[in-house]
Order: C-alpha cells, then structure tokens, then sequence
C-alpha cells in the first residue's frame, strides 16, 4: 500500500461524513472496552463547574454525552457519574475527543466523546460490572 493510500483511509474513518453514519460491526469491533448503551443523567465539568449532561454510551475507557454547549477537543473536563447500583457517585476525569452538534434539535445539543484519563482502580471495576450487567441486560 503506497503512502498516500494510508492517508486516505484515515480520513475514510475519521471524516464528518463517516460520523453520521451508523458505527458498522467493523467499527464496533475497533473499540477497546465493551461499550453499553444507556440514558442516565450525570455531571459535566468542562470549566470546573458542575453542568447537567446526559450519559448515552459507557465503557471503561470513555463515555459518550449529550450536553447543551460545544466542547473544544482536547479539553480536560471532569465527570461526576452516579451509576445505578453504585454505593456513591464516581468522580473520573477525560479528555474531550470529540464534539459533533446533533442537527434539528432546540436548543442546540452536542454529542461529546470523552476518552478517561484519570479514574480509579475501584471505579473503573464499577464500570466493568455496570457495563457488562448492561450488555448482558440487552441480549
């Protein structure tokens, strides 16, 4: 494969346009960590205070959100996650990867892609079990 075909297969995967399509087998797969679908309400800290998201996707390496405001990627933000069956809420920190405005919603919305950087050993077992009661809840 010649150099510039490489280049142009990342940009096939990482384009606007691919966004907006359904994520394939191929592209779940992709993932590293098992990722659940969910609708929980959670805590949003781009600028160090508190906002109201809601959580639509988890797995133990990121999440994705829902949020009233665009996000710069590569923000640092903080997470406060209150998860079903959790003695008490989770407090993890990420970085934003990325923030796509939802079209045909008012007032607007943003889905915001958030890759943890920080979260402990203790939560991210949390995680794991919520994820997989998720998964397994679905089939």
């Amino acid at each position: 494969m010649f150099q510039s075909d490489i280049q142009l297969d990342d940009w096939k995967y990482h384009s606007p346009m691919r966004r907006e399509q359904s994520m394939s087998k191929v592209d779940l797969e992709r993932r590293r960590a098992p990722r659940a679908s969910v609708s929980i309400p959670i805590q949003l800290s781009p600028r160090g205070e508190a906002q109201p998201a809601t959580l639509t996707n988890l797995s133990t390496s990121g999440l994705g959100c829902e949020f009233g405001e665009a996000i710069t990627e590569m923000t640092l933000v903080g997470l406060d996650l209150d998860l079903p069956g959790a003695s008490e809420p989770a407090r993890v920190q990420g970085v934003v990867v990325r923030c796509d405005k939802i079209r045909g919603v008012n007032p607007p919305t943003y889905e915001i892609g958030v890759f943890f950087t920080e979260m402990s050993n203790e939560t991210r077992a949390v995680v794991m079990k919520f994820v997989e009661q998720q998964l397994s809840e679905a089939k």
